[in-house]
Protein backbone atom coordinates (compact mmCIF):
# COMPACT_ATOMS: atom_id res chain seq x y z
CA UNK A 1 0.00 0.00 0.00
CA UNK A 2 2.99 2.60 0.97
CA UNK A 3 4.59 1.86 -2.85
CA UNK A 4 1.05 2.67 -4.49
CA UNK A 5 1.00 5.75 -2.25
CA UNK A 6 4.09 6.87 -2.86
CA UNK A 7 2.80 7.45 -6.57
CA UNK A 8 -0.97 7.89 -6.61
CA UNK A 9 -2.78 9.65 -4.14
CA UNK A 10 -5.79 7.55 -3.01
CA UNK A 11 -7.76 10.58 -1.91
CA UNK A 12 -7.36 12.16 -5.07
CA UNK A 13 -8.55 8.93 -6.57
CA UNK A 14 -11.37 8.00 -4.66
CA UNK A 15 -13.29 11.62 -4.93
CA UNK A 16 -12.31 11.40 -8.57
CA UNK A 17 -13.78 7.88 -8.86
CA UNK A 18 -17.05 8.96 -6.35
CA UNK A 19 -17.89 11.48 -9.76
CA UNK A 20 -17.59 8.49 -12.50
CA UNK A 21 -19.90 6.49 -9.94
CA UNK A 22 -22.25 8.75 -10.03
CA UNK A 23 -22.27 8.71 -14.15
CA UNK A 24 -22.24 5.25 -13.77
CA UNK A 25 -25.42 4.63 -11.68
CA UNK A 26 -27.53 6.76 -14.04
CA UNK A 27 -25.94 4.42 -16.68
CA UNK A 28 -26.88 1.45 -14.37
CA UNK A 29 -30.67 2.89 -13.88
CA UNK A 30 -31.18 2.86 -17.73
CA UNK A 31 -30.36 -0.60 -18.02
CA UNK A 32 -32.51 -1.58 -15.64
CA UNK A 33 -35.66 0.56 -15.44
CA UNK A 34 -35.44 1.91 -19.10
CA UNK A 35 -33.30 -0.24 -21.35
CA UNK A 36 -31.45 0.39 -24.25
CA UNK A 37 -32.78 -0.25 -28.05
CA UNK A 38 -30.92 -2.98 -29.06
CA UNK A 39 -28.97 -5.52 -26.68
CA UNK A 40 -25.21 -5.25 -25.23
CA UNK A 41 -21.90 -6.67 -26.55
CA UNK A 42 -19.90 -8.06 -24.55
CA UNK A 43 -17.80 -4.98 -24.08
CA UNK A 44 -20.86 -2.59 -23.21
CA UNK A 45 -20.43 -2.21 -19.47
CA UNK A 46 -16.27 -1.44 -20.32
CA UNK A 47 -17.28 0.96 -23.41
CA UNK A 48 -19.85 2.33 -20.61
CA UNK A 49 -16.79 2.85 -17.79
CA UNK A 50 -14.42 4.32 -20.38
CA UNK A 51 -17.03 6.65 -21.44
CA UNK A 52 -17.85 7.72 -17.84
CA UNK A 53 -13.89 8.14 -16.96
CA UNK A 54 -13.76 10.50 -20.22
CA UNK A 55 -16.65 12.50 -18.91
CA UNK A 56 -15.26 12.92 -15.32
CA UNK A 57 -12.00 13.82 -16.82
CA UNK A 58 -13.21 16.38 -19.48
CA UNK A 59 -15.29 18.00 -16.52
CA UNK A 60 -12.32 17.80 -13.83
CA UNK A 61 -9.73 19.01 -16.38
CA UNK A 62 -11.99 22.44 -17.30
CA UNK A 63 -12.94 22.68 -13.67
CA UNK A 64 -8.85 22.60 -13.20
CA UNK A 65 -8.19 25.26 -15.56
CA UNK A 66 -10.80 27.44 -14.73
CA UNK A 67 -10.03 27.62 -10.85
CA UNK A 68 -6.46 27.93 -12.09
CA UNK A 69 -5.16 24.41 -11.19
CA UNK A 70 -6.71 24.09 -7.87
CA UNK A 71 -7.35 20.54 -7.44
CA UNK A 72 -9.41 20.25 -4.52
CA UNK A 73 -11.86 23.07 -5.68
CA UNK A 74 -12.04 21.02 -9.48
CA UNK A 75 -12.86 17.61 -7.48
CA UNK A 76 -15.47 19.23 -5.40
CA UNK A 77 -17.01 21.44 -8.64
CA UNK A 78 -16.44 17.75 -11.04
CA UNK A 79 -18.54 16.15 -7.64
CA UNK A 80 -21.54 18.45 -8.04
CA UNK A 81 -21.75 18.73 -11.61
CA UNK A 82 -22.01 14.67 -12.30
CA UNK A 83 -24.26 14.39 -9.21
CA UNK A 84 -26.72 16.67 -10.71
CA UNK A 85 -26.35 16.15 -14.31
CA UNK A 86 -27.08 12.18 -13.09
CA UNK A 87 -29.81 13.41 -11.05
CA UNK A 88 -31.45 15.37 -13.52
CA UNK A 89 -30.96 12.39 -16.43
CA UNK A 90 -33.02 9.60 -14.20
CA UNK A 91 -35.59 12.02 -13.21
CA UNK A 92 -36.21 12.51 -16.88
CA UNK A 93 -36.46 9.06 -17.94
CA UNK A 94 -38.96 8.57 -15.55
CA UNK A 95 -41.03 10.65 -18.17
CA UNK A 96 -39.45 10.69 -21.36
CA UNK A 97 -37.00 7.22 -21.28
CA UNK A 98 -34.56 8.81 -22.34
CA UNK A 99 -31.07 10.16 -21.31
CA UNK A 100 -31.19 14.15 -21.65
CA UNK A 101 -30.28 15.81 -24.96
CA UNK A 102 -30.04 19.38 -26.70
CA UNK A 103 -33.42 19.53 -27.41
CA UNK A 104 -34.96 18.41 -24.76
CA UNK A 105 -32.97 20.93 -22.11
CA UNK A 106 -34.58 23.74 -25.12
CA UNK A 107 -37.62 23.11 -23.45
CA UNK A 108 -37.07 23.32 -20.35
CA UNK A 109 -39.05 26.14 -19.59
CA UNK A 110 -41.75 23.47 -19.60
CA UNK A 111 -40.45 22.83 -16.23
CA UNK A 112 -42.38 26.18 -14.72
CA UNK A 113 -46.04 24.45 -15.64
CA UNK A 114 -48.05 23.04 -12.42
CA UNK A 115 -48.60 19.69 -13.68
CA UNK A 116 -45.18 19.55 -14.98
CA UNK A 117 -44.14 20.26 -11.10
CA UNK A 118 -46.68 17.96 -9.83
CA UNK A 119 -45.70 15.08 -11.93
CA UNK A 120 -42.51 15.60 -11.06
CA UNK A 121 -42.56 15.58 -7.29
CA UNK A 122 -45.26 12.18 -7.50
CA UNK A 123 -41.84 10.20 -9.08
CA UNK A 124 -39.46 10.22 -6.17
CA UNK A 125 -38.30 7.13 -4.98
CA UNK A 126 -36.42 5.49 -2.53
CA UNK A 127 -33.61 5.12 -4.94
CA UNK A 128 -32.66 8.74 -5.17
CA UNK A 129 -31.48 8.34 -2.19
CA UNK A 130 -28.58 7.50 -4.04
CA UNK A 131 -27.51 10.98 -4.24
CA UNK A 132 -27.72 12.15 -0.70
CA UNK A 133 -25.79 9.62 0.48
CA UNK A 134 -22.92 10.27 -2.23
CA UNK A 135 -23.03 14.39 -1.41
CA UNK A 136 -22.80 13.35 2.17
CA UNK A 137 -20.02 10.86 1.88
CA UNK A 138 -18.13 13.25 -0.50
CA UNK A 139 -18.42 16.09 1.69
CA UNK A 140 -16.99 14.69 5.00
CA UNK A 141 -14.45 13.06 2.71
CA UNK A 142 -12.99 15.99 1.47
CA UNK A 143 -13.66 18.30 4.64
CA UNK A 144 -11.55 15.67 6.37
CA UNK A 145 -8.73 15.50 3.39
CA UNK A 146 -8.70 19.65 3.65
CA UNK A 147 -5.00 19.11 5.02
CA UNK A 148 -4.15 16.65 2.49
CA UNK A 149 -1.85 17.98 -0.77
CA UNK A 150 -3.32 15.99 -3.65
CA UNK A 151 -1.83 18.38 -6.22
CA UNK A 152 1.68 16.63 -6.96
CA UNK A 153 0.20 13.01 -7.26
CA UNK A 154 -2.88 14.13 -9.47
CA UNK A 155 -1.57 13.79 -12.62
CA UNK A 156 -0.50 10.34 -12.02
CA UNK A 157 -3.57 9.35 -10.54
CA UNK A 158 -5.67 9.96 -13.39
CA UNK A 159 -3.24 8.55 -16.03
CA UNK A 160 -3.29 5.13 -13.93
CA UNK A 161 -7.12 5.26 -13.86
CA UNK A 162 -7.48 5.57 -17.96
CA UNK A 163 -4.64 2.85 -18.23
CA UNK A 164 -6.76 0.53 -16.09
CA UNK A 165 -9.79 1.22 -18.09
CA UNK A 166 -7.86 1.29 -21.71
CA UNK A 167 -6.66 -2.56 -20.49
CA UNK A 168 -9.95 -3.40 -19.64
CA UNK A 169 -11.27 -2.07 -22.94
CA UNK A 170 -9.15 -3.42 -25.08
CA UNK A 171 -9.48 -6.86 -23.20
CA UNK A 172 -13.19 -6.56 -23.79
CA UNK A 173 -13.42 -5.71 -27.23
CA UNK A 174 -10.60 -8.75 -28.01
CA UNK A 175 -13.21 -10.93 -26.70
CA UNK A 176 -14.65 -10.30 -30.22
CA UNK A 177 -12.26 -12.63 -31.78
CA UNK A 178 -14.19 -15.55 -31.08
CA UNK A 179 -17.03 -14.18 -32.25
CA UNK A 180 -18.64 -16.47 -35.05
CA UNK A 181 -20.03 -13.33 -36.68
CA UNK A 182 -18.62 -10.63 -35.87
CA UNK A 183 -14.79 -9.29 -35.30
CA UNK A 184 -13.06 -6.62 -33.48
CA UNK A 185 -13.35 -3.93 -35.77
CA UNK A 186 -16.73 -4.40 -36.27
CA UNK A 187 -17.55 -4.05 -32.32
CA UNK A 188 -15.29 -0.82 -32.27
CA UNK A 189 -16.32 0.53 -34.57
CA UNK A 190 -20.71 -0.04 -33.32
CA UNK A 191 -19.93 0.79 -30.37
CA UNK A 192 -16.94 3.50 -29.85
CA UNK A 193 -17.70 5.41 -33.37
CA UNK A 194 -21.55 4.73 -34.04
CA UNK A 195 -22.36 5.96 -36.91
CA UNK A 196 -25.09 8.74 -37.33
CA UNK A 197 -27.72 6.74 -38.58
CA UNK A 198 -27.56 4.29 -35.88
CA UNK A 199 -27.38 7.48 -33.25
CA UNK A 200 -30.57 8.41 -34.80
CA UNK A 201 -32.05 5.10 -34.41
CA UNK A 202 -30.77 4.03 -31.50
CA UNK A 203 -30.29 7.37 -28.68
CA UNK A 204 -30.04 5.44 -25.72
CA UNK A 205 -27.57 2.72 -26.79
CA UNK A 206 -25.12 5.53 -28.36
CA UNK A 207 -25.39 7.60 -25.08
CA UNK A 208 -24.22 4.55 -23.20
CA UNK A 209 -21.82 3.77 -25.58
CA UNK A 210 -20.24 7.25 -26.33
CA UNK A 211 -20.65 9.00 -22.90
CA UNK A 212 -22.20 12.54 -22.54
CA UNK A 213 -19.37 14.58 -23.81
CA UNK A 214 -19.06 12.29 -26.97
CA UNK A 215 -22.70 12.61 -27.53
CA UNK A 216 -24.13 16.09 -26.36
CA UNK A 217 -20.82 18.14 -27.45
CA UNK A 218 -18.45 16.21 -30.56
CA UNK A 219 -21.77 15.44 -32.02
CA UNK A 220 -23.28 18.47 -32.05
CA UNK A 221 -20.08 20.15 -33.02
CA UNK A 222 -19.84 18.16 -36.22
CA UNK A 223 -23.28 17.15 -37.20
CA UNK A 224 -24.74 19.62 -39.85
CA UNK A 225 -28.03 21.28 -38.07
CA UNK A 226 -29.94 20.12 -41.84
CA UNK A 227 -28.73 17.67 -44.04
CA UNK A 228 -28.71 17.83 -47.73
CA UNK A 229 -30.58 14.19 -48.96
CA UNK A 230 -28.75 12.82 -52.25
CA UNK A 231 -30.27 11.80 -55.31
CA UNK A 232 -30.64 7.98 -53.64
CA UNK A 233 -32.35 9.28 -50.69
CA UNK A 234 -34.65 11.20 -52.82
CA UNK A 235 -35.59 8.51 -54.74
CA UNK A 236 -35.96 6.00 -51.90
CA UNK A 237 -38.35 9.16 -50.03
CA UNK A 238 -40.50 9.46 -53.53
CA UNK A 239 -41.06 5.99 -54.32
CA UNK A 240 -42.01 4.82 -50.57
CA UNK A 241 -44.58 7.68 -50.25
CA UNK A 242 -45.48 7.42 -54.07
CA UNK A 243 -46.91 4.01 -53.61
CA UNK A 244 -50.35 4.61 -52.74
CA UNK A 245 -51.83 0.92 -52.90
CA UNK A 246 -51.88 0.17 -49.12
CA UNK A 247 -52.87 4.37 -48.48
CA UNK A 248 -56.10 4.49 -51.07
CA UNK A 249 -59.20 2.48 -50.84
CA UNK A 250 -61.48 4.97 -53.36
CA UNK A 251 -64.16 5.15 -50.25
CA UNK A 252 -65.14 8.68 -49.18
CA UNK A 253 -67.20 10.32 -46.84
CA UNK A 254 -70.82 11.71 -47.60
CA UNK A 255 -71.40 14.77 -49.04
CA UNK A 256 -73.11 16.09 -45.81
CA UNK A 257 -69.63 15.92 -44.20
CA UNK A 258 -68.75 19.92 -43.95
CA UNK A 259 -66.36 19.42 -41.02
CA UNK A 260 -63.68 17.69 -39.39
CA UNK A 261 -63.52 17.80 -35.57
CA UNK A 262 -60.63 15.76 -34.22
CA UNK A 263 -60.03 15.23 -30.17
CA UNK A 264 -56.85 13.90 -28.99
CA UNK A 265 -57.42 12.75 -25.45
CA UNK A 266 -54.48 12.87 -22.77
CA UNK A 267 -52.93 9.33 -21.87
CA UNK A 268 -56.29 7.12 -22.93
CA UNK A 269 -55.93 3.45 -22.87
CA UNK A 270 -58.26 1.21 -24.65
CA UNK A 271 -58.47 -1.11 -21.58
CA UNK A 272 -61.05 1.56 -20.29
CA UNK A 273 -63.30 0.42 -22.98
CA UNK A 274 -66.25 -1.27 -21.47
CA UNK A 275 -64.59 -1.54 -18.07
CA UNK A 276 -66.86 -1.82 -14.95
CA UNK A 277 -65.73 -1.12 -11.20
CA UNK A 278 -67.82 -1.98 -8.36
CA UNK A 279 -71.16 -2.27 -10.67
CA UNK A 280 -70.62 1.35 -12.71
CA UNK A 281 -69.36 1.55 -16.13
CA UNK A 282 -66.17 3.89 -15.96
CA UNK A 283 -66.75 5.06 -19.71
CA UNK A 284 -70.46 4.79 -20.54
CA UNK A 285 -70.47 7.57 -23.07
CA UNK A 286 -67.58 5.99 -25.14
CA UNK A 287 -69.15 2.52 -25.05
CA UNK A 288 -71.88 3.33 -26.60
CA UNK A 289 -69.99 4.57 -29.69
CA UNK A 290 -68.11 1.20 -29.58
CA UNK A 291 -70.83 -0.51 -29.59
CA UNK A 292 -72.36 1.47 -32.60
CA UNK A 293 -72.90 -0.36 -35.60
CA UNK A 294 -71.63 2.83 -37.74
CA UNK A 295 -68.88 3.79 -35.77
CA UNK A 296 -65.72 2.90 -36.36
CA UNK A 297 -63.99 1.49 -33.17
CA UNK A 298 -60.14 -0.06 -33.08
CA UNK A 299 -59.20 -0.75 -29.47
CA UNK A 300 -55.39 -2.05 -30.78
CA UNK A 301 -54.14 0.82 -32.15
CA UNK A 302 -49.92 0.89 -31.30
CA UNK A 303 -48.66 4.16 -29.87
CA UNK A 304 -45.78 5.51 -31.84
CA UNK A 305 -44.46 8.49 -29.74
CA UNK A 306 -40.74 9.06 -28.69
CA UNK A 307 -39.45 11.78 -26.02
CA UNK A 308 -41.84 14.16 -27.19
CA UNK A 309 -44.90 12.33 -25.50
CA UNK A 310 -47.72 14.31 -26.07
CA UNK A 311 -46.12 16.56 -28.83
CA UNK A 312 -45.40 13.63 -30.46
CA UNK A 313 -48.72 11.71 -30.54
CA UNK A 314 -50.00 15.76 -31.84
CA UNK A 315 -47.05 15.51 -34.86
CA UNK A 316 -47.75 12.00 -35.92
CA UNK A 317 -51.61 12.50 -36.26
CA UNK A 318 -51.31 16.38 -38.18
CA UNK A 319 -47.96 15.66 -40.09
CA UNK A 320 -48.33 11.58 -41.02
CA UNK A 321 -44.71 10.83 -40.03
CA UNK A 322 -43.19 9.25 -37.10
CA UNK A 323 -41.21 11.69 -34.57
CA UNK A 324 -37.38 11.39 -34.15
CA UNK A 325 -35.95 9.28 -31.42
CA UNK A 326 -32.79 11.02 -30.84
CA UNK A 327 -34.19 14.59 -30.05
CA UNK A 328 -37.61 16.58 -29.41
CA UNK A 329 -39.32 16.64 -32.69
CA UNK A 330 -40.83 19.74 -32.53
CA UNK A 331 -38.19 21.40 -31.71
CA UNK A 332 -36.59 21.04 -35.21
CA UNK A 333 -40.30 20.60 -37.08
CA UNK A 334 -40.98 24.06 -35.87
CA UNK A 335 -38.76 25.38 -38.75
CA UNK A 336 -39.42 22.66 -41.50
CA UNK A 337 -42.39 22.78 -44.12
CA UNK A 338 -45.14 20.42 -42.84
CA UNK A 339 -47.86 19.18 -44.79
CA UNK A 340 -50.38 19.31 -42.47
CA UNK A 341 -53.87 17.67 -42.43
CA UNK A 342 -55.45 21.41 -42.45
CA UNK A 343 -53.52 22.57 -45.30
CA UNK A 344 -54.57 18.96 -47.25
CA UNK A 345 -58.35 19.67 -46.18
CA UNK A 346 -58.53 22.74 -47.99
CA UNK A 347 -57.71 21.07 -51.15
CA UNK A 348 -61.43 19.89 -50.92
CA UNK A 349 -62.68 23.01 -48.93
CA UNK A 350 -60.91 26.28 -50.05
CA UNK A 351 -62.58 28.49 -47.76
CA UNK A 352 -61.82 25.90 -44.15
CA UNK A 353 -61.58 27.28 -41.38
CA UNK A 354 -58.98 25.66 -38.73
CA UNK A 355 -57.94 26.11 -35.32
CA UNK A 356 -56.41 24.36 -32.12
CA UNK A 357 -57.94 24.76 -28.59
CA UNK A 358 -55.36 23.58 -26.00
CA UNK A 359 -55.88 22.97 -21.92
CA UNK A 360 -52.03 24.76 -21.74
CA UNK A 361 -50.15 27.79 -22.54
CA UNK A 362 -49.06 28.62 -26.03
CA UNK A 363 -45.20 27.86 -25.12
CA UNK A 364 -45.94 24.05 -23.97
CA UNK A 365 -44.04 22.03 -26.33
CA UNK A 366 -43.85 25.01 -29.63
CA UNK A 367 -47.77 24.86 -29.57
CA UNK A 368 -47.86 28.24 -31.20
CA UNK A 369 -45.28 27.62 -34.27
CA UNK A 370 -46.31 23.93 -34.39
CA UNK A 371 -49.83 25.37 -34.85
CA UNK A 372 -49.05 27.15 -38.00
CA UNK A 373 -46.61 24.61 -39.37
CA UNK A 374 -49.81 21.95 -39.29
CA UNK A 375 -51.38 25.02 -41.23
CA UNK A 376 -54.12 26.10 -38.62
CA UNK A 377 -55.03 29.76 -38.68
CA UNK A 378 -56.15 29.94 -34.73
CA UNK A 379 -54.64 28.67 -31.48
CA UNK A 380 -56.88 29.37 -28.28
CA UNK A 381 -54.76 28.51 -24.90
CA UNK A 382 -56.02 29.00 -21.61
CA UNK A 383 -54.23 32.19 -22.13
CA UNK A 384 -57.14 33.54 -24.22
CA UNK A 385 -59.60 31.40 -21.70
CA UNK A 386 -59.12 33.55 -19.29
CA UNK A 387 -59.24 36.33 -21.28
CA UNK A 388 -62.67 35.46 -22.92
CA UNK A 389 -64.42 33.44 -20.45
CA UNK A 390 -63.07 33.28 -16.49
CA UNK A 391 -60.45 36.02 -15.47
CA UNK A 392 -60.06 34.00 -12.40
CA UNK A 393 -58.65 30.74 -14.20
CA UNK A 394 -54.91 30.64 -13.72
CA UNK A 395 -53.98 27.05 -14.24
CA UNK A 396 -54.76 24.49 -16.96
CA UNK A 397 -58.00 24.01 -18.30
CA UNK A 398 -60.28 21.22 -17.10
CA UNK A 399 -61.97 18.58 -19.64
CA UNK A 400 -65.08 20.38 -18.63
CA UNK A 401 -63.67 24.08 -19.86
CA UNK A 402 -62.13 22.70 -22.86
CA UNK A 403 -65.40 21.33 -24.55
CA UNK A 404 -67.43 24.25 -23.21
CA UNK A 405 -64.90 26.37 -24.79
CA UNK A 406 -65.01 24.13 -27.82
CA UNK A 407 -68.52 24.75 -28.04
CA UNK A 408 -68.17 28.56 -27.75
CA UNK A 409 -66.24 28.45 -30.70
CA UNK A 410 -68.22 25.78 -32.47
CA UNK A 411 -70.97 29.04 -32.55
CA UNK A 412 -68.94 31.30 -33.96
CA UNK A 413 -66.65 29.75 -36.69
CA UNK A 414 -67.80 29.36 -40.13
CA UNK A 415 -68.55 25.85 -41.85
CA UNK A 416 -66.38 24.19 -43.24
CA UNK A 417 -64.26 23.94 -40.47
CA UNK A 418 -61.77 22.10 -38.43
CA UNK A 419 -60.89 21.81 -35.29
CA UNK A 420 -58.49 19.88 -32.98
CA UNK A 421 -59.50 19.64 -29.25
CA UNK A 422 -56.32 18.77 -26.92
CA UNK A 423 -57.78 17.40 -23.24
CA UNK A 424 -55.88 17.53 -20.03
CA UNK A 425 -57.58 15.86 -17.11
CA UNK A 426 -56.08 12.31 -17.71
CA UNK A 427 -52.70 13.54 -17.63
CA UNK A 428 -50.41 12.42 -14.55
CA UNK A 429 -49.88 12.57 -11.83
CA UNK A 430 -52.27 10.34 -10.41
CA UNK A 431 -52.42 11.60 -6.86
CA UNK A 432 -55.83 12.98 -7.47
CA UNK A 433 -58.66 13.64 -9.89
CA UNK A 434 -61.04 16.16 -10.68
CA UNK A 435 -64.13 15.52 -8.35
CA UNK A 436 -67.24 15.62 -10.19
CA UNK A 437 -69.72 12.86 -7.85
CA UNK A 438 -68.01 9.68 -9.28
CA UNK A 439 -65.49 7.73 -7.15
CA UNK A 440 -64.06 4.27 -7.69
CA UNK A 441 -63.29 2.85 -4.10
CA UNK A 442 -62.67 -1.02 -5.20
CA UNK A 443 -60.00 -2.05 -2.45
CA UNK A 444 -58.08 -4.36 -4.97
CA UNK A 445 -57.04 -1.63 -7.17
CA UNK A 446 -54.18 0.37 -6.50
CA UNK A 447 -54.86 3.96 -5.80
CA UNK A 448 -53.37 5.80 -8.46
CA UNK A 449 -55.03 3.26 -11.35
CA UNK A 450 -58.16 4.13 -9.45
CA UNK A 451 -57.53 7.78 -9.91
CA UNK A 452 -56.86 7.60 -13.48
CA UNK A 453 -60.42 5.68 -13.74
CA UNK A 454 -61.74 8.52 -12.08
CA UNK A 455 -60.32 10.60 -14.11
CA UNK A 456 -61.57 8.96 -17.31
CA UNK A 457 -65.14 8.76 -16.39
CA UNK A 458 -64.53 12.49 -15.86
CA UNK A 459 -63.65 12.90 -19.49
CA UNK A 460 -66.20 10.71 -20.32
CA UNK A 461 -68.86 12.79 -18.94
CA UNK A 462 -67.38 15.94 -20.42
CA UNK A 463 -67.13 14.76 -23.69
CA UNK A 464 -70.66 13.03 -23.80
CA UNK A 465 -72.19 16.74 -23.27
CA UNK A 466 -69.96 17.56 -25.99
CA UNK A 467 -71.15 15.34 -28.45
CA UNK A 468 -74.99 16.17 -27.54
CA UNK A 469 -73.85 20.03 -28.10
CA UNK A 470 -73.00 19.22 -31.45
CA UNK A 471 -76.20 17.46 -32.22
CA UNK A 472 -78.26 20.06 -31.26
CA UNK A 473 -76.34 22.61 -32.92
CA UNK A 474 -76.88 20.15 -36.23
CA UNK A 475 -73.38 19.71 -36.22
CA UNK A 476 -73.20 16.31 -35.37
CA UNK A 477 -73.98 14.61 -38.93
CA UNK A 478 -71.76 17.03 -40.83
CA UNK A 479 -68.66 16.29 -38.93
CA UNK A 480 -66.37 13.70 -39.33
CA UNK A 481 -65.39 13.35 -35.56
CA UNK A 482 -62.18 11.47 -34.81
CA UNK A 483 -61.50 10.85 -31.41
CA UNK A 484 -57.81 9.13 -30.00
CA UNK A 485 -54.84 9.26 -28.12
CA UNK A 486 -52.28 10.97 -27.82
CA UNK A 487 -50.10 8.55 -26.07
CA UNK A 488 -50.70 5.76 -23.20
CA UNK A 489 -50.65 6.18 -19.86
CA UNK A 490 -47.43 4.63 -18.55
CA UNK A 491 -48.43 1.51 -16.64
CA UNK A 492 -46.16 2.37 -14.26
CA UNK A 493 -46.79 5.25 -13.38
CA UNK A 494 -50.62 3.68 -12.33
CA UNK A 495 -49.17 0.79 -10.65
CA UNK A 496 -50.47 -2.12 -12.91
CA UNK A 497 -46.83 -2.38 -14.44
CA UNK A 498 -47.62 -5.66 -16.55
CA UNK A 499 -51.41 -6.14 -15.84
CA UNK A 500 -52.88 -3.54 -18.39
CA UNK A 501 -52.03 -3.17 -21.99
CA UNK A 502 -50.52 -0.04 -23.44
CA UNK A 503 -52.84 -0.26 -26.66
CA UNK A 504 -55.33 3.10 -27.55
CA UNK A 505 -58.20 3.71 -28.85
CA UNK A 506 -59.36 5.10 -32.31
CA UNK A 507 -62.90 5.95 -32.90
CA UNK A 508 -64.26 7.41 -36.35
CA UNK A 509 -68.01 8.80 -36.74
CA UNK A 510 -69.34 9.50 -39.51
CA UNK A 511 -66.90 8.04 -41.71
CA UNK A 512 -69.17 6.27 -44.59
CA UNK A 513 -67.97 2.97 -44.10
CA UNK A 514 -69.09 -0.12 -43.05
CA UNK A 515 -67.36 -0.63 -40.19
CA UNK A 516 -67.04 -4.38 -39.99
CA UNK A 517 -64.86 -4.19 -43.67
CA UNK A 518 -62.07 -1.81 -42.15
CA UNK A 519 -59.29 -3.34 -40.22
CA UNK A 520 -59.94 -4.64 -36.63
CA UNK A 521 -56.67 -5.46 -35.62
CA UNK A 522 -53.48 -4.23 -34.43
CA UNK A 523 -52.38 -0.85 -36.02
CA UNK A 524 -50.32 2.67 -35.32
CA UNK A 525 -51.27 6.19 -34.69
CA UNK A 526 -49.12 6.84 -37.88
CA UNK A 527 -52.32 5.38 -40.22
CA UNK A 528 -54.40 8.20 -38.65
CA UNK A 529 -53.33 10.74 -41.17
CA UNK A 530 -53.57 8.38 -44.09
CA UNK A 531 -56.99 7.06 -43.33
CA UNK A 532 -59.17 10.51 -43.14
CA UNK A 533 -57.46 11.37 -46.39
CA UNK A 534 -58.73 7.92 -47.77
CA UNK A 535 -61.84 8.44 -46.14
CA UNK A 536 -62.01 12.45 -47.12
CA UNK A 537 -61.44 11.41 -51.06
CA UNK A 538 -58.23 13.93 -51.31
CA UNK A 539 -56.17 13.68 -53.77
CA UNK A 540 -52.37 14.09 -53.03
CA UNK A 541 -49.02 12.90 -53.56
CA UNK A 542 -48.55 13.04 -50.14
CA UNK A 543 -50.72 11.00 -48.40
CA UNK A 544 -48.22 9.96 -45.04
CA UNK A 545 -46.39 7.00 -44.59
CA UNK A 546 -48.81 5.30 -42.81
CA UNK A 547 -51.55 2.81 -44.12
CA UNK A 548 -55.04 3.22 -44.42
CA UNK A 549 -57.60 1.41 -41.71
CA UNK A 550 -60.16 0.88 -44.13
CA UNK A 551 -58.03 -1.36 -45.73
CA UNK A 552 -59.69 -5.17 -44.34
CA UNK A 553 -56.13 -6.32 -46.00
CA UNK A 554 -53.92 -3.53 -43.45
CA UNK A 555 -50.14 -4.50 -43.22
CA UNK A 556 -48.21 -2.53 -40.76
CA UNK A 557 -47.15 0.65 -41.43
CA UNK A 558 -44.21 1.00 -38.60
CA UNK A 559 -40.92 -0.63 -39.54
CA UNK A 560 -37.37 0.78 -39.63
CA UNK A 561 -37.41 1.89 -42.86
CA UNK A 562 -40.47 3.71 -42.19
CA UNK A 563 -38.40 5.58 -39.41
CA UNK A 564 -35.26 5.82 -41.09
CA UNK A 565 -37.63 7.98 -44.02
CA UNK A 566 -39.41 10.23 -41.29
CA UNK A 567 -35.80 10.66 -39.86
CA UNK A 568 -35.02 12.11 -43.65
CA UNK A 569 -37.60 14.36 -44.12
CA UNK A 570 -37.54 15.93 -40.99
CA UNK A 571 -34.02 16.58 -40.87
CA UNK A 572 -33.26 17.69 -44.28
CA UNK A 573 -36.99 19.66 -44.20
CA UNK A 574 -38.00 18.07 -47.72
CA UNK A 575 -41.43 19.48 -47.86
CA UNK A 576 -39.37 23.02 -47.54
CA UNK A 577 -37.12 22.15 -50.53
CA UNK A 578 -39.17 20.32 -52.98
CA UNK A 579 -42.56 20.54 -54.48
CA UNK A 580 -44.16 17.01 -53.31
CA UNK A 581 -47.41 18.00 -52.34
Amino acid sequence: MRKLTKYINIVFLTLFIMSVVNLLFVHHYFLQTIGLEVGCFKSSVVDNLIASLLDVTVIFLVSWLITLRRVRASLAITFVITLIWSFVNAFYARFFHQYLNWSSMGQAGNLSDTSVINSMLAEFHAIDLFYLVMAIFFFWLFIRSRKNNITSKSLKTIVLAWLICAALGVFAHALYVFHPHYGVVYALEKTMFTPEKMDAMWPNWTVFHKGFFRKLVVDQLTRKKEIKLTKEQIEEIEKAYSDHSLRVTGRTAPDSIRNIIFILVESYLSVTSDLVVDGKEITPNMNKLKHDSTVYYNGHMRPNVSIGESADGQFIYMAGLLPLHSEITVSKAKRDTIIGLPEQMKKVSPDLKSYTLIPTNPTLWEQQPMTEAYGFESLYSMIDYQAEVDPENDGFLTDGMIFNYASSKDDTTPQPFFSLILTMSMHQPYESFEKHGFEVTNKNLPQRYKNYLNSCHYFDMQIGKYLEDLKAKGLYDKSLIIIVADHDARARYLDMEGKISDDIPIYIINGGFNPADAWQGGCNQLDVYTTIMDIMGIDSKWRGLGHTLLNKDYQNSVTTETQELSDLIIYSNYFGTKDNK
